[in-house]
């Protein structure tokens, strides 16, 4: 006779192969079916640039591929460019290589629900953990961004990967599942900057909440320091470039653009608006630009513009930042794009054609705003359990994905909160919204559970 547990296991690893072939077979169907007219626009564009000079200069630079000089610069993350230059080095820069890529990034965004599901499963039941990676599965931008040369769907992979060893490494304490974990949060901070300082302030996070694990935490601060230090190496090495072509100067651009509200609606106006608004919506651009300048050549100075404009409005202004920026960033129109779900204009795309596929993505519209608040509501739920809880060893992974979230609202809330951007850990919001649904349900049972038991114990009523 087979033991409950044994079925138990096979039930878990038959859902779990499930739905990794289903999430499969949506992206694969999606990026062979979908055509992007200009699959080289915008940062796609630099990031093949960056590629193509790796594989035939080997340097990593943003220099045109036909010029006389090849000058290595920092502006962009490495780790995508990599990414690509293995297949054009393996493939040839021909369209078997591209369609390789976006097969390959398919089978990454596939990968990336299957480890969340096991991610999730360290604290959530078969059943709620099921339904979690089924949303994940299906989720529309989760599946479009595979059609797309961007980082997003290798970030979101990565820094997947480095949870799940994370947590592995929390519940057995092994440094060999720590030192992976840091390793692999390195390569998406590599591909994703704003990744960078996450190992160690998570392995802070964590070895305060449990001093039992603070050897493993060290681990992980440490590994995850490994890839960007060396980096960085690299990049002091380089002959100076001017700060506009740098990485810092990027995330001054960012700084700048996102502290104005109506960055992204005079972005759009400009290329989709009328003239006279075209006119309105090129001078608050030129605007922003001007205060830009001003940071790279004064940071005092640009600093004091900015805080200036500021405080011309600073209730509006705290709003925006505290609550209005981690509403758009979790929310669904991408803003610099085509719009909806495309970062680039696309033809053929299922969710353009299919019925089917059409409905899917009006339903999961509808459930967004549900799930960020769902999600929010989960946020406080890991601090109800005290660390001498039975349960206290379960809480550290779920602290794990609910630190990476907290931590990406904020920095992006403080730069650009563009939904393209919360695309790759938009798996880690599902399961926190599913975590709070489970709770809701639990504690819904045990209230229906009380006053089932008040209710038997009343004596019978007189007649």
């Amino acid at each position: 006779m087979q033991s409950p547990f044994v079925a138990i296991r096979w039930q878990w690893f038959a859902m779990l192969i499930a739905i990794f072939l289903l999430a499969l077979v949506l992206r694969w169907h999606y990026v062979y079916t979908t055509v992007v007219p200009a699959p080289l626009s915008g940062d796609a564009g630099q990031y093949y640039v960056y590629a193509w000079n790796l594989v035939h200069h080997g340097v990593f630079s943003l220099s045109p591929t036909d010029a006389q000089t090849i000058t290595p610069d920092n502006y962009r993350d490495p780790g995508y460019p990599f990414f690509l230059a293995l297949w054009i080095k393996a493939l040839g820069a021909n369209q078997t290589s591209y369609g390789a890529v976006l097969l390959c990034q398919a089978l990454l965004g596939a990968l990336t629900v299957s480890i969340n599901m096991l991610i999730s499963r360290q604290w959530l039941s078969i059943s709620w953990t099921t339904a979690a990676g089924l949303l994940m599965a299906i989720w529309p931008h989760c599946i479009a961004i595979n059609g797309f040369l961007l980082t997003e769907t290798l970030s979101g992979f990565l820094c997947s990967l480095g949870l799940l060893f994370w947590v592995q490494a929390c519940g057995t304490q092994r440094h060999g599942l720590a030192l992976a974990s840091g390793l692999f949060f390195g390569m998406a901070a590599l591909t994703n900057a704003v990744l960078q300082p996450f190992g160690m302030l998570l392995a802070a996070l964590i070895a305060l909440r449990a001093p039992s694990l603070r050897k493993i935490c060290l681990t992980l601060a440490l590994a995850s320091t490994i890839l960007p230090t060396a980096w960085a190496l690299r990049n002091a090495h380089i002959p100076p470039v001017d700060i506009h072509s740098s990485s810092k100067g990027r995330a001054l651009q960012n700084l700048v653009q996102g502290s104005w509200s109506d960055y992204h609606s005079a972005w759009r106006t400009s290329r989709l608006g009328d003239d006279k608004a075209r006119a309105e919506a090129t001078a608050t651009l030129n605007a922003m630009n001007r205060e830009y300048d001003l940071l790279l050549a004064s940071p005092r100075e640009g600093a004091k513009e900015i805080l200036s404009r500021l405080g011309q409005h600073p209730f509006e202004y705290l709003a925006w930042y505290v609550a209005e920026k981690p509403y758009e960033l979790w929310g669904w129109n991408i803003e610099i794009g085509q719009g909806d779900i495309y970062p680039y204009p696309v033809i053929h795309s299922p969710f353009q054609i299919s019925a089917a596929w059409i409905a899917l993505a009006a339903l999961c519209h509808t459930l967004n705003p549900l799930l960020f608040v769902l999600a929010l509501i989960c946020l406080p739920l890991v601090w109800w359990w005290p660390v001498s809880h039975k349960i206290s060893n379960l809480c550290q992974p779920l602290m794990s994905v609910i630190g990476l979230l907290m931590f990406l609202t904020l920095i992006y809330a403080t730069l650009q909160a563009e939904p393209r951007y919360s695309i790759p850990f938009r798996s880690q919001e599902i399961m926190l919204a599913f975590t709070a649904l489970a709770n809701l349900s639990g504690q819904w049972k045990i209230r229906q559970r009380m006053l089932a038991a008040r209710h038997g114990s009343q004596p019978d009523c007189p007649p």
